[in-house]
Protein backbone atom coordinates (compact mmCIF):
# COMPACT_ATOMS: atom_id res chain seq x y z
CA UNK A 1 0.00 0.00 0.00
CA UNK A 2 1.34 3.42 -0.93
CA UNK A 3 1.09 6.65 0.96
CA UNK A 4 -1.61 9.18 0.33
CA UNK A 5 -0.16 12.45 1.65
CA UNK A 6 -1.54 14.31 -1.38
CA UNK A 7 -5.15 13.53 -0.41
CA UNK A 8 -7.44 15.80 1.57
CA UNK A 9 -10.73 14.07 2.39
CA UNK A 10 -13.77 16.04 3.52
CA UNK A 11 -14.33 14.90 7.12
CA UNK A 12 -18.12 15.28 7.05
CA UNK A 13 -18.45 13.42 3.74
CA UNK A 14 -16.32 10.53 4.98
CA UNK A 15 -18.23 10.37 8.28
CA UNK A 16 -21.52 10.23 6.35
CA UNK A 17 -20.20 7.48 4.09
CA UNK A 18 -19.02 5.43 7.05
CA UNK A 19 -22.51 5.48 8.50
CA UNK A 20 -24.41 4.85 5.27
CA UNK A 21 -25.68 1.31 4.74
CA UNK A 22 -27.03 1.14 1.19
CA UNK A 23 -27.60 -1.97 -0.88
CA UNK A 24 -27.99 -0.20 -4.21
CA UNK A 25 -24.93 2.07 -4.07
CA UNK A 26 -21.43 2.35 -2.60
CA UNK A 27 -19.31 5.20 -1.28
CA UNK A 28 -15.83 5.65 -2.73
CA UNK A 29 -12.80 7.86 -2.30
CA UNK A 30 -11.34 9.19 -5.54
CA UNK A 31 -7.62 8.57 -5.04
CA UNK A 32 -6.76 11.44 -7.40
CA UNK A 33 -8.94 14.20 -5.95
CA UNK A 34 -9.87 12.95 -2.47
CA UNK A 35 -13.54 13.44 -3.27
CA UNK A 36 -16.03 11.13 -1.55
CA UNK A 37 -18.43 9.82 -4.20
CA UNK A 38 -21.65 7.81 -4.16
CA UNK A 39 -21.76 5.34 -7.07
CA UNK A 40 -23.95 2.52 -8.29
CA UNK A 41 -22.54 -0.83 -9.43
CA UNK A 42 -21.28 -0.78 -13.02
CA UNK A 43 -21.41 3.02 -13.18
CA UNK A 44 -18.63 5.18 -14.58
CA UNK A 45 -17.81 8.21 -12.45
CA UNK A 46 -17.17 10.81 -15.13
CA UNK A 47 -17.21 11.08 -18.91
CA UNK A 48 -13.48 10.37 -19.26
CA UNK A 49 -13.82 7.00 -17.52
CA UNK A 50 -14.07 4.08 -19.89
CA UNK A 51 -14.53 1.42 -17.24
CA UNK A 52 -16.85 1.07 -14.26
CA UNK A 53 -15.45 2.18 -10.93
CA UNK A 54 -15.18 -1.43 -9.70
CA UNK A 55 -12.53 -2.11 -12.39
CA UNK A 56 -10.52 1.04 -11.72
CA UNK A 57 -7.54 1.56 -9.40
CA UNK A 58 -8.59 5.20 -9.05
CA UNK A 59 -11.30 4.53 -6.44
CA UNK A 60 -11.17 3.09 -2.94
CA UNK A 61 -14.33 1.51 -1.54
CA UNK A 62 -15.54 2.84 1.82
CA UNK A 63 -17.14 0.07 3.88
CA UNK A 64 -19.54 1.42 6.50
CA UNK A 65 -19.06 0.82 10.19
CA UNK A 66 -20.82 -2.19 11.64
CA UNK A 67 -24.26 -1.55 13.13
CA UNK A 68 -22.91 -2.86 16.45
CA UNK A 69 -20.53 0.10 16.48
CA UNK A 70 -23.43 2.46 15.79
CA UNK A 71 -25.29 0.92 18.71
CA UNK A 72 -22.21 1.35 20.92
CA UNK A 73 -22.14 5.07 20.11
CA UNK A 74 -25.73 5.36 21.34
CA UNK A 75 -24.90 3.36 24.49
CA UNK A 76 -21.86 5.54 25.19
CA UNK A 77 -24.00 8.66 24.87
CA UNK A 78 -26.53 7.34 27.37
CA UNK A 79 -23.74 6.26 29.74
CA UNK A 80 -22.37 9.82 29.79
CA UNK A 81 -25.74 11.44 30.58
CA UNK A 82 -26.58 12.48 34.13
CA UNK A 83 -29.31 10.45 35.81
CA UNK A 84 -32.75 11.67 34.90
CA UNK A 85 -35.87 11.04 32.88
CA UNK A 86 -34.16 11.53 29.52
CA UNK A 87 -31.34 9.15 30.37
CA UNK A 88 -33.78 6.47 31.53
CA UNK A 89 -35.99 6.90 28.45
CA UNK A 90 -33.05 6.60 26.04
CA UNK A 91 -31.71 3.59 27.92
CA UNK A 92 -35.14 1.91 27.60
CA UNK A 93 -35.24 2.77 23.88
CA UNK A 94 -32.00 0.86 23.34
CA UNK A 95 -33.63 -2.29 24.73
CA UNK A 96 -36.67 -2.18 22.41
CA UNK A 97 -36.95 -4.37 19.28
CA UNK A 98 -35.88 -1.56 16.89
CA UNK A 99 -33.34 0.31 19.02
CA UNK A 100 -32.07 2.73 16.36
CA UNK A 101 -35.58 3.94 15.47
CA UNK A 102 -36.70 3.93 19.13
CA UNK A 103 -33.65 5.95 20.19
CA UNK A 104 -34.24 8.58 17.50
CA UNK A 105 -37.96 8.77 18.29
CA UNK A 106 -37.26 9.17 22.01
CA UNK A 107 -34.89 12.05 21.33
CA UNK A 108 -37.86 14.07 20.01
CA UNK A 109 -39.26 14.02 23.54
CA UNK A 110 -36.04 15.53 24.92
CA UNK A 111 -34.96 18.30 22.56
CA UNK A 112 -32.05 19.43 24.76
CA UNK A 113 -30.67 15.87 24.70
CA UNK A 114 -31.31 15.70 20.98
CA UNK A 115 -28.92 18.59 20.38
CA UNK A 116 -26.35 16.99 22.68
CA UNK A 117 -26.76 13.72 20.78
CA UNK A 118 -26.05 15.33 17.42
CA UNK A 119 -22.84 16.90 18.74
CA UNK A 120 -21.74 13.68 20.46
CA UNK A 121 -22.57 11.55 17.43
CA UNK A 122 -20.79 13.91 15.03
CA UNK A 123 -17.65 13.91 17.18
CA UNK A 124 -17.65 10.11 17.34
CA UNK A 125 -18.12 9.77 13.59
CA UNK A 126 -15.19 12.13 13.00
CA UNK A 127 -13.09 9.87 15.23
CA UNK A 128 -14.17 6.90 13.11
CA UNK A 129 -13.30 8.83 9.95
CA UNK A 130 -9.79 9.53 11.23
CA UNK A 131 -9.25 5.89 12.20
CA UNK A 132 -10.54 4.77 8.82
CA UNK A 133 -8.09 7.09 7.05
CA UNK A 134 -5.20 5.91 9.21
CA UNK A 135 -6.05 2.27 8.47
CA UNK A 136 -6.85 2.51 4.76
CA UNK A 137 -5.23 5.62 3.29
CA UNK A 138 -2.14 6.35 5.41
CA UNK A 139 -0.92 9.91 5.09
CA UNK A 140 -4.25 11.30 3.87
CA UNK A 141 -5.69 14.13 5.95
CA UNK A 142 -9.21 15.10 6.89
CA UNK A 143 -10.32 18.55 5.80
CA UNK A 144 -12.92 20.52 7.73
Amino acid sequence: MGTYEHLRINANDLAEALESHMDEASWLVDLESGEVILARPGETIDEEDEEPWEDSDRFFLICPIDSNEGFKIMEDFVDELPEGEGCRALDRALRLPKPFRSFKDTLFDFLDLREQWFKFHHARMLEHAQRWLDDHLPGAKLSF
